[in-house]
This record gives C-alpha cells, sequence and structure tokens, in this order.
C-alpha cells in the first residue's frame, strides 16, 4: 500500500509539474514577438494579437479570406464586406481619419493602417504596434505577396496564405500569357464628376500594365503620380492616346453617387476611339479599383475584370 501511494505522489508530482510546463510554455508563445519591416519602420508585435483594428481594407480582405478575427474597422467598408458593418466590430475612425481618441480608449493589440492614413503613423504607433500594410505601386505583386505573409505570419496562417498566393499567381498568369503576344494597347482613365484621369505604369492603377502586361497607349506622360494626369476635351490627349483598350475606372459610384451607364460617363473623344468602337472599353469598379485593392479578394478581382472582359478567359 505503502508503495502504491508512493507512485501515486510521484505521479501527481510528475502531472502538476508537465502542466506547470505547458503553461509557462504558452504564456511563452503568448508573449512572442514579430518583428514586421514595413515603409514606415520597423515594429514588434505580438504572436496572435487578439484585438486587432483594421484601417486598410486591403488586409481587411486579406484576414477575412485568411478567417483571422477582427476586433475594430473603419467606419465605413465596401459592400462586398459587408459583415463588418456590423456593431459586433468597433467603428474607430473614417478611412482617412482614424479617431485617436477612440482608438486609445479601445486599447488595441495591432493597428494595421496604408497610405490613407500615414499621416496619423506616430500618433497611432503610440498607441499600440502600428503597421503599414499598403502596396509599393512600384513593386505591385512583390509588396502585395509581402503584405500577407505579414499577416499570415503574425497569425500563424502560412500555410493557408500561401496556398491562397500560389491561386493567384495561376490566374495572374492566364492573363499574362494572353497579354505577352497582345500588340494592343490600353488607356487607364479614372472618372470623376464628368472629368477623366489618365493612369500608367507605377500609378495606384497600374496593375493593368505592371501585373498583368498590357500595353500602355501612351508612355511620355506625367501619369504615374497618385494624381494622375488630368486631361480636358481639346486637348489632344485622347487623339494622341487612341487607345485599342479602355480601361474606366468610376470613383463616383465608389464613393456613395449614382452608379451611370458607361456611356454616360465617356466624353464624345472618348467614343471616337478604336476602343469604343470595337467594344473593348473594359469597365473596373470603383470599390475594388479606388477604395480598395490590395488584399486578397481585391487582386483576386482585379485579375478576373481584366481577364473575362478583355479575353474572354473564365477561371
Amino acid at each position: 500500500m505503502k508503495r502504491y501511494i508512493s507512485y501515486l505522489c510521484t505521479a501527481a508530482v510528475m502531472l502538476t509539474a508537465l502542466f506547470t510546463l505547458s503553461v509557462f510554455e504558452a504564456a511563452a508563445n503568448n508573449d512572442e514577438l514579430i518583428t514586421i519591416k514595413h515603409r514606415l519602420g520597423e515594429t514588434k508585435v505580438k504572436k496572435n494579437p487578439e484585438k486587432v483594428v483594421i484601417f486598410d481594407i486591403g488586409s481587411l480582405e486579406t484576414y477575412h479570406e485568411l478567417g483571422i478575427p477582427v476586433a475594430g474597422v473603419t467606419n465605413s467598408v465596401p459592400a462586398y464586406l459587408s459583415e463588418y458593418k456590423s456593431d459586433k466590430y468597433a467603428k474607430l475612425g473614417s478611412i482617412k481619419g482614424p479617431d485617436i481618441e477612440a482608438l486609445t480608449a479601445f486599447a488595441p493589440d495591432l493597428i494595421i493602417i496604408s497610405g490613407r492614413q500615414s499621416s496619423a503613423y506616430d500618433p497611432l504607433a503610440m498607441i499600440a504596434p502600428t503597421i503599414f500594410l499598403g502596396v509599393d505601386t512600384k513593386d505591385y505583386w512583390s509588396s502585395f505577396e509581402t503584405n500577407v505573409r505579414h499577416i499570415a505570419k503574425i497569425h500563424g496562417k502560412e500555410a493557408m496564405a500561401e496556398q491562397k498566393l500560389a491561386t493567384l499567381r495561376q490566374k495572374r498568369d492566364l492573363v499574362t500569357e494572353k497579354t505577352k503576344d497582345d500588340t494592343n494597347k490600353g488607356f487607364t482613365i479614372l472618372h470623376v464628376r464628368g472629368g477623366h484621369t489618365s493612369y500608367g505604369s507605377g500609378s495606384r492603377f497600374g496593375f493593368i500594365h505592371d501585373v498583368l502586361g498590357v500595353r500602355q497607349a501612351l508612355t511620355d506622360l506625367d501619369d504615374t503620380t497618385h494624381t494622375g494626369h488630368r486631361f480636358k476635351v481639346g486637348d489632344g490627349l485622347v487623339e494622341k492616346a487612341n487607345p485599342d483598350y479602355l480601361f474606366l475606372i468610376d470613383r463616383d459610384s465608389a464613393v456613395g453617387g449614382e452608379k451611370k451607364p458607361t456611356d454616360e460617363l465617356l466624353s464624345a473623344e472618348l467614343k471616337a476611339t478604336p476602343a469604343y468602337k470595337n467594344g473593348k472599353v473594359v469597365t473596373l469598379p470603383g470599390n475594388i479599383w479606388y477604395v480598395s485593392g490590395g488584399g486578397l479578394i481585391s487582386v483576386d478581382k482585379k485579375i478576373t475584370d481584366v481577364g473575362e472582359q478583355l479575353y474572354g478567359l473564365r477561371f
């Protein structure tokens, strides 16, 4: 009996030690820090942060696709992410103006921003670890994949992220197989309240040329900036471009304005181009191309928009 009791005591001690060790290991894992290098600095982030606040819509897409919980978002989100309109998610400021007071009270573990919030980086970083995950338009695809991998690493979703990235690369390559031998040239424009602005390689809408490989109708204009090159009727720009393909993004409908038929968004000059005459006007949804643009959902949609409308691909 004494031997049996001694055995039980020894077993109990061993189980207690194992339990204590597992608790310490779990605590250590919860306190593990990951260093994220981004365009605005270098930030140490706790592994698996619980209260994540996201202002970058592209990052919100990636969290959604990887099944990672989110605690707070901007006051408004695109319709295709409508579940985040729920009161379940804290609303902590506009896409251009984070609410510093509300964020301080909310005490998040991680804040994710992009270009529209970059000016608030310093005050945000004082509240919680803050990382910038906007895409680099001069190196779009690489920066997009890096951002997805940052999110995956923070939350232990590496395998799922790599699978989704591989699928997107396959879709992208189906389009570039078409564009590599296509000598037709495209002209990308943003419609804003009756006016038009052109964008080229390296710009915020350069995805069409830089990732998908569509040739540009014009390469000698300063249209690679964030603001693009605004043109007017009669200035000769459209006639000079004379595009075979016209890519049209409507900002108005993306920010609450009326959604109008494509013909109402084009000037007479644009309707005189080979693109319009040959039915090669590719309409691109503003909520994807203008509001968002750098996450797993929008990158997929961008590839699909061009591949289906321009080449009739079915993914």
